[in-house]
């Protein structure tokens, strides 16, 4: 029988280098480090994963309660059905580590995925200084940056621009909707394209999205978006997203995630540690018209300039350089003790995944 799997999270347009990442600290400092009233915790990156076949997801230490009114959750479908399982804290306030292990354990996304996945929300959107973040808005039990120099509050990861953008299949642009909550009419729009494109499946005929059905779904949803949000804006790092959001999978499985947030019913994580695909390189082969960019006043779609050399030899590389200067709060340079290691260590996972060949400074604008 055909296996499908869904790949809900990419950090990198198409896939992570793996490199052995010589200048990532893998052992925990007894250093104490208090600032602004806050202690520091030092992060560690988990040791790779020993047991990288398949199992069913959820298992019996995990089991599913739903959210309570206090809990977080947000825009990412798989997030908070990590957190409704307690595969991160259910409360949906996480950890470098633990988005990491939870992942892995559930995904079986490959350390190296996981590491630039978490990296990248804790660095845009979380306090690594504490080691916290929230899945969904802003939590008393994230506190703001110490000196405060990201602004009065950690966003968290619903906060739109850094990492949540436009386009989704099953959330609203947040300057024309929700971009927290599913979206029955934008999912109406999907199955239409499932309708048109899928293949036949184990559920029942067109119930697979195949490449060609996520190809128009994209299409869709960028002309869409462009059209009814005059603040339409698709940088490098959310056009790659936005390409990598899916893999071939059912109506069934997409369903039990985007809308329910929960796993399938009979589910079976990946049989292999999950690193990349070529999918997402064929729907922007398909989709050449759409670069990075935004609409002006006047809603005409302008296209972003390029990245500088030596930043544009790849789509990764491009990537990491957009996530660099526009995303990751440029006063991350100006830090000391944990909260500098825990972010020199979290920039390094980025470079090392990158395929660049210098790595770059927090350079972001500020308290946006």
């Amino acid at each position: 029988m055909k296996s499908f799997s869904l790949l809900l999270l990419l950090v990198s347009p198409f896939s992570v280098a793996v490199n052995a990442w010589p200048n990532i600290r893998d052992a925990p400092s007894t250093t104490v480090d208090i600032q602004d009233g806050q202690t520091g915790t030092l992060m560690v990156l988990p040791p790779r994963q020993t047991d990288t076949g398949t199992k069913r997801v959820p298992d019996a230490d995990h089991p599913f309660i739903a959210p309570g009114p206090n809990d977080m959750r947000g825009p990412c479908p798989a997030m908070n059905t990590l957190a409704n399982y307690g595969y991160i804290s259910r409360n949906g306030i996480t950890s470098f580590e633990e988005i990491i292990l939870g992942t892995e354990e559930a995904f079986n996304l490959n350390r190296d995925m996981a590491s630039a996945m978490a990296a990248i929300n804790m660095l845009t959107r979380g306090n690594p200084f504490v080691n916290k973040i929230s899945i969904g808005g802003v939590s008393s039990f994230v506190p703001p940056l110490p000196g405060q120099i990201d602004g009065p509050e950690t966003q968290g990861i619903a906060k739109h621009g850094r990492f949540e953008g436009d386009a989704s299949i099953t959330r609203s642009d947040v300057h024309i909707g929700d971009n927290r909550n599913f979206n029955q009419t934008l999912w109406d729009m999907d199955l239409e394209q499932l309708a048109k494109f899928g293949d036949d499946g184990p559920d029942g005929p067109a119930t697979v999205f195949n490449v060609q059905t996520l190809i128009e779904l994209v299409r869709q949803n960028l002309e869409s978006d462009h059209a009814l949000d005059p603040e339409f804006a698709i940088p490098i790092r959310r056009l790659n997203l936005v390409f990598a959001f899916l893999q071939m999978a059912t109506k069934r499985i997409i369903t039990s995630f985007f809308m329910n947030q929960t796993f399938p019913e009979n589910w079976f994580r990946a049989a292999a540690p999950v690193l990349g695909s070529p999918i997402p390189a064929e729907i922007a082969a398909a989709l050449p018209q759409w670069v990075p960019g935004r609409n002006d006043e006047n809603g005409v779609f302008v296209a972003d300039p390029r990245p500088p050399a030596p930043f544009n030899i790849s789509s990764g590389c491009a990537n990491y350089w957009d996530n660099l200067v526009n995303a990751v709060p440029g006063t991350l340079t100006d830090i000391t003790g944990i909260f500098k290691q825990n972010v020199d260590m979290l920039t390094g996972i980025l470079f090392n995944g990158s395929g660049c060949s210098e790595p770059i400074a927090p350079a972001g604008p500020t308290n946006v």
